[in-house]
């Protein structure tokens, strides 16, 4: 029986308006936020020197099995864009928060991903989110994500890949989601977007549905289902009963 279902976040219950997967065409926007903190004029050897942290820290160009902390990342970004030394400790908070705002402000929820939560809810089915984080990002920010989009309800079974300190597909930050919603992962479906997702839920030992919103055939990565839109969760081996006549896909 069906007693959770777990859900990516990005591009899964909340989309960035015209904000690729890969950051990297908006980085000088945002390491020029960065830098405001502390000088009115970014060089270009510490553009070159910012971008270079922000590439080896981007899991679509290196994929990396460990989290490491937004304080580490943007540590290592304000010494590489010489912050003044002494206030580097002070400034990455500020500077974290000046960085993903650039990002965060084209947020918004993937259609019906708000009808749909309720309506598991409402049929006493328990929901939470894992998410694999950009660079560290804090939890605090993660959530704000979750705000903007009305999915408030989630921050409380929100778990991310910083927290367990692994990526997808570790089976352990699907373990912890399922740990968080008081049930075994047998008990689970898990919602996303990516192969990382299937695989991940799979070998945690949940059913593994695919968000597959292309108008290309989806691919065949051993989900137990797939979906062109959120709608169609509710109801899948009887999750939730069925989708409210409201809720489009």
């Amino acid at each position: 029986m069906i007693r959770a279902v777990g859900f990516d976040l990005g591009e899964t219950l909340v989309e960035y308006e015209g904000v690729p997967l890969n950051w990297q065409r908006e980085y000088p926007i945002a390491l020029n936020a960065v830098a405001a903190l502390w000088t009115d004029c970014l060089g270009a050897s510490q553009m070159a020197a910012g971008t270079a942290v922000l590439e080896r820290f981007n899991t679509r160009l290196t994929r990396r099995a460990s989290e490491v902390d937004h304080t580490v990342v943007f540590g290592d970004l304000l010494t590489a864009m010489d912050a003044p030394a002494t206030h580097v400790s002070a400034l990455i908070d500020p500077a974290a928060d000046a960085f993903f705002a650039v990002f965060q402000r084209r947020a918004r929820p993937v259609q019906a991903a708000c009808q749909v939560v309720d309506a598991l809810l409402g049929a006493g089915i328990s929901v939470g989110v894992l998410t694999d984080v950009p660079y560290g990002m804090p939890r605090r920010l993660a959530l704000s994500d979750l705000d903007v989009a009305g999915l408030d309800a989630l921050a409380a079974t929100t778990v991310t890949s910083v927290e367990v300190g692994v990526r997808k597909p570790d089976p352990r930050g699907f373990a912890a989601l399922a740990t968080r919603l008081g049930c075994s992962p047998h008990e689970m479906l898990f919602v996303g977007n990516e192969q990382k997702d299937v695989l991940g839920a799979l070998a945690a030992g949940m059913s593994a549905v695919l968000l597959w919103r292309d108008a290309s055939p989806a691919p065949s990565w051993g989900q137990h289902h797939c979906v062109s839109g959120l709608a169609q969760v509710v109801g899948i081996g009887g999750v939730g009963g069925h989708c409210p006549t409201s809720v489009s896909s």
